[in-house]
């Protein structure tokens, strides 16, 4: 393995005894097999990091309003109860406000990552649906990840406060409830048809600008079918109760609605099915089934009346009616700025000054009176309303209860109107009107008493009295004839009269009876009165002659002959 070194010239054989051999060191190129094991080892160190860090899930961040029952390294993520991540991290937020949950979900879970996905806290919980949760209380609260139909790929999301009381995924159709209050619904109150449950309540807000509420409804497949654009909806919680001449009428649409609250709908009787309605459609949410009954329409027009008159006895809710037939309902009734109530017209008789005295009342003109509710039937109802006040069609307020004294708006046609039209103003409709019934009638009792103030009165009671006093003094006359009348009734002659009229009745009755006895008697004075027909007979024909000649006592009477007509000859007539 060593050489020996050549140093120079040859040397004896003793100084070769002493020659010092240095070793020459030379590079080996082969590798040592010790290294074969850390080299392997370090290999499948990179090997299993790179895989792991392949195969690992995806990372996601989660910000909750807090981070109860969120535990580092323990707390899992479930979907459909399997477990498919675990909360890496718990993060205070830079505001301080709320926290993130960093996340890593397994591989397969990537899929379940999409835009609409939502995430919340499964703690356990009392509510209105029961109590849930309570598998929570041994194994500690987890975050429920419920995927939705969007695009894949998001990383970071927004966690709920409240659990959703329905999934995301599931079949149906979701609706927005408007009303004026929230009443006794709350959320997870049931949806009924008919008595059936087929929804429930999602979600309560308040919408603070035109202080309403909102509610979030979702109807359950295959009932979504059941919603159409006819539909109404009702608050359905704790008992209705009406009167009327058949007696009591109790109703309530379920025991869990009457201890929860509860939402009913249907197609109000005379109304068709309609047509499908789309994914948060708004319906209007009615306080009772009454409320409905009353005002089952959504499509109207809303106008604006100005009456002159006094508005009272006429009240919200009130009918608007066209000869008898309702066509819509009074939303409001004198909402005018107290400035301009009391402003004089006496300077200005313009019609400006005019419409600032008098008082507006808003109404709602509803073709679903006339059997359609839709939005196109709307439109036409006020393309024909607009004809019809430019051919007379005025409103007027009109009695609706003589005991009451209430009134409504009534819609006819006026011959004698000013032709006019429906204007807008600052934005409304303005509908012309005329004066009431009630007005012509108290106009015409002012002209009646108007005329009797002018009468004579006075004198009329004069003379009264003087006819009076006249018929006083008759009236004693009168008293004291029936005085003198009443003394000769009472004389003794005139008691003895009928006696005397008897006696000569009798008289009569006895001569009358002596003519019917004799017959001798009854023959003589048949004779003389033939007798003395002859010469009543004569002295006429004497009469007669002297009427003609009146000479006749002193000169022959002349007869005469009877004229005898002439013959014709027959030379002279030709």
């Amino acid at each position: 393995m060593t050489d020996k070194l050549d140093n120079g010239p040859k040397q004896s054989p003793q100084e070769s005894e002493r020659q010092v051999y240095v070793a020459r060191v030379r590079s080996n190129r082969r590798i040592s097999p010790v290294w074969i094991v850390p080299i392997a080892a370090l290999f499948i160190g990179a090997w299993t990091l790179v895989q792991s860090y392949i195969s690992q899930g995806p990372q996601l961040r989660v910000q909750f309003s807090t981070a109860e029952g969120l535990v580092a390294g323990e707390t899992k993520v479930k979907t459909l109860d399997v477990e498919i991540g675990v909360v890496e991290r718990v993060e205070l937020a830079d505001d301080f406000t709320s926290i993130t949950a960093l996340i890593r979900l397994d591989p397969k879970a990537a899929e379940l990552l999409t835009e609409d996905a939502q995430f919340w806290v499964v703690r356990p919980q009392i509510g209105s649906q029961g109590i849930s949760g309570l598998s929570t209380i041994l194994s500690g609260s987890y975050i429920q990840l419920s995927p939705g139909d969007g695009k894949t790929g998001a990383r970071s999301f927004r966690g709920l406060d409240v659990v959703p009381v329905t999934a995301p995924s599931t079949p149906g159709l979701p609706l927005q409830l408007i009303a004026d209050s929230a009443g006794s619904v709350n959320v997870g109150s049931p949806i009924l048809y008919n008595g059936y449950r087929v929804g429930r309540i999602e979600e309560i807000s308040l919408d603070t600008d035109n202080g309403q509420t909102r509610y979030s409804a979702f109807i359950d497949a295959p009932y979504d079918d059941l919603v159409t654009t006819t539909t109404r909806f009702w608050n359905a919680s704790g008992v209705s109760v009406s009167v009327d001449v058949g007696g009591f009428d109790l109703r309530t649409e379920s025991l869990e609605a009457l201890l929860t609250g509860g939402v009913a709908f249907g197609v109000p009787e005379g109304y068709s099915r309609g047509q499908p309605v789309q994914d948060m459609q708004p319906f209007l949410l009615y306080d009772d089934i009454g409320d409905l009954t009353e005002n089952p329409h959504v499509n109207a027009t809303e106008y604006v009346l100005m009456f002159q008159s006094s508005i009272r006895g006429l009240s919200e809710g009130a009918p608007v009616d066209y000869r008898g037939l309702r066509v819509g309902t009074v939303l409001s009734v004198g909402s005018q700025p107290w400035e301009s109530l009391w402003r004089s017209g006496s300077a200005d008789n313009s019609a400006t000054s005019a419409v600032a005295n008098a008082l507006p009342v808003v109404v709602h003109l509803e073709p679903g009176w006339l059997g359609d509710d839709t939005l196109a039937a709307s439109q036409g109802f006020s393309a024909a309303l607009n004809q019809a006040v430019e051919d007379g069609l005025r409103a007027s307020l009109a009695i609706g209860n003589l005991l009451t004294g209430s009134l409504y708006v009534s819609l006819d046609f006026h011959d004698d109107a000013t032709p006019d039209s429906i204007a807008r103003v600052d934005g409304e409709l303005h509908m012309p009107t005329v004066a009431s019934g009630l007005e012509e009638l108290e106009e015409k009792v002012a002209g009646f008493l108007s005329k009797l103030q002018q009468l004579p009165i006075e004198d009329t009671l004069n003379n009264a009295s003087s006819a009076l006093a006249e018929a006083k003094g008759t009236l004693t006359d009168s008293r004291s004839t029936l005085a003198a009348l009443t003394t000769i009734l009472e004389s003794p002659g005139t008691n003895d009269l009928p006696d005397s009229l008897v006696a000569t009745l009798s008289d009569a009755r006895s001569v009358l009876q002596s003519f019917g006895g004799e017959a001798s008697l009854q023959g003589e004075l048949v004779e003389t009165l033939r007798q003395l027909k002859q010469v009543l007979s004569d002295a006429d024909s004497v009469l007669q002659t002297y009427e003609k000649q009146p000479n006749a006592f002193v000169f022959p009477i002349r007869q005469t002959t009877d004229p005898v007509p002439e013959a014709g000859v027959s030379g002279e007539s030709q």
